[in-house]
């Protein structure tokens, strides 16, 4: 009788594979989750600026003037016709000029003294005189003329009449016509077209402010692009309405009438406008938008807001920290950046949620604990304490002119979204390697994660001198050099579970580099049948 003859199964053998992909440019993502997001998106984005091609490790600050005693609070930048500038600070003692740093950093002395240093400012024109204007609702308003300035009250020049000056503590210009802001009202202020001082008037917004509150902040909307009969007055109340107007003159019914009230959320402080072309930025607790957008109806409304792709992360901000004084947008030309200022504690930690204005993608800024921001001569300048900082230069935070080889290290943290890599089969990680552009030898940390859980990674890294990747391990909280040239590669990472979803990470600490990360290359063994 015959034997049955019996096949023998085949062995099933693992694959390695190495996928290449590139640097989180589609930055940070804290909307999606965490198996929806994009192969360029990150997880978590810190210190790393997104580029269109590359992400960028954020430049540091360096000291630029002190003032000894309270707090600065405030930033302000005068623009001559000339095209001269001169920055301002306020703090609870005094006004500064802090347009020149040095070696001492200390300015000439107070050209004011105040006794609170959160002010609101605009600049404006009468035809005869360029005015600096800035408010507080405590201290008598502050004008600056370009060589002087001018402490305003009912009887100074220009002057304000008909109404407590220390009470205003907002100012906004609409149609060549200043406007103010009161304490504790649910309207506002007025001078006649075309001057600075003068007798002030009231318009009442309390009739069709239906859920009551104060005035906020006011914002100028043009959907014409300029000043033209399309223009709008938006007054934003603090209990989330915003009251459109449109029109020349308020103390004239024919000249001045309501488009209509609309159910916004509620203003984040009375910095919450930003200037950014025709349509304005606002900040609420719902995110940041542009103006056209927030007074828009329906649920699709969120995905207009500039803030959507963070979403999550902003709403539990402003949930947390809505109350506390700092929030402010402002817009950098010179990076491509748009920064809103998250105050987590007044004098105390603050970040930054920012946006490349080319490419849209997000990413956040830690270390900078700063109370106001400004742009002077081109260059980003913030406030922390008593002292300013010219922000994004150098390559380490907090450098001083007294020891400039050791500003404190910038921690640059990266997690890029989790990505089956084109199969659904189940894949056990083997090594990272970030492919990176940098300007010296730097030690980094790489991880990798699998299926949506975060483990801790161990070993050390091996690189090699002539930049080619090989192969070794990198624990998540230690590392070794990279290498010295100017394409830097180096496998890192650690074997890790097997799961169908990868991540990568990426962490570094410096006070001396300056670079980009371009892409990377993940190694993996996929198993047949696994």
């Amino acid at each position: 009788m015959r034997a049955i003859s019996r096949k023998r199964a085949p062995r099933r053998t693992a694959t390695v594979v190495e996928k290449t992909y590139p640097a989180p440019v589609g930055g940070w993502n804290a909307r999606d989750s965490v198996a929806a997001m994009g192969a360029a998106d990150a997880v978590t984005l810190e210190n790393w600026f997104p580029r269109p091609t590359a992400v960028e490790m954020r430049g540091g600050c360096w000291e630029h003037m002190r003032i000894v005693g309270t707090p600065i609070k405030t930033l302000a930048v005068y623009h001559q016709l000339d095209g001269d500038e001169t920055m301002f600070a306020f703090s609870s003692t005094g006004i500064y000029d802090a347009s020149f740093g040095g070696n001492s950093f200390q300015p000439e002395g107070i050209l004011t003294a105040r006794t609170n240093g959160k002010h609101q400012h605009v600049q404006f024109g009468d035809g005869t005189t360029n005015w600096l204007i800035a408010v507080n609702g405590v201290d008598k308003p502050w004008y600056w003329n370009g060589t002087g300035f001018v402490v305003v009250d009912a009887v100074s020049s220009p002057a304000l009449t008909g109404v407590t000056s220390t009470d205003i503590v907002s100012v906004e210009v609409f149609k060549n016509r200043l406007l103010f802001i009161r304490n504790n009202k649910l309207g506002f202020d007025y001078l006649p077209a075309g001057v600075a001082g003068g007798a002030v008037s009231h318009f009442d917004l309390s009739s069709f402010a239906s859920k009551g509150g104060y005035l906020m902040a006011i914002a100028t909307w043009s959907r014409d692009a300029g000043d033209g009969p399309d223009d709008f007055a938006v007054f934003l109340t603090s209990q989330g309405q915003a009251l459109v107007y449109q029109g020349t003159d308020p103390s004239n019914a024919n000249a001045w009438s309501l488009v209509g009230t609309f159910q916004i959320s509620k203003p984040l402080g009375r910095r919450c406008v930003l200037k950014y072309g025709a349509d304005p930025i606002i900040l609420t607790e719902e995110g940041a938008f542009p103006l056209s957008a927030l007074l828009a109806s329906g649920d699709e409304r969120d995905r207009f807001a500039v803030s959507f792709k963070i979403q999550g992360a902003f709403s539990t901000a402003a949930r947390s920290y809505g109350e506390v004084f700092g929030w402010k947008a402002i817009s950098f030309y010179e990076q491509n950046a748009l920064i809103i200022n998250v105050p987590k504690a007044e004098d105390g930690a603050h970040e930054q949620y920012v946006m490349n204005t080319l490419s849209k993608a997000w990413c956040k800024f830690t270390r900078w604990h700063a109370e106001d921001f400004a742009v002077f001569n081109k260059n980003l300048y913030f406030c922390r304490g008593g002292r300013i900082y010219h922000a994004w230069t150098d390559t380490g935070d907090y450098v001083t002119a007294a020891d400039p080889e050791n500003g404190e290290a910038i921690t640059y943290v990266a997690q890029q979204a989790y990505m089956d890599f084109g199969t659904s089969s189940l894949k056990k990680p083997q090594m990272l390697m970030p492919v990176m552009q940098l300007s010296r030898n730097v030690a980094f940390e790489t991880g990798i994660d699998t299926d949506f859980t975060e483990r801790t990674q161990t070993g050390t890294t091996t690189v090699s001198p002539s930049g080619q990747g090989q192969w070794g391990v990198s624990k998540w909280g230690s590392g070794r050099w990279a290498s010295a040239t100017s394409i830097q590669r180096a496998w890192g990472g650690t074997a890790s579970w097997p799961g169908r979803w990868i991540s990568g990470k990426l962490r570094m600490m410096s006070n001396a580099v300056s670079g980009k990360w371009i892409g990377n290359v993940m190694r993996f063994d996929v198993g047949d049948g696994l």
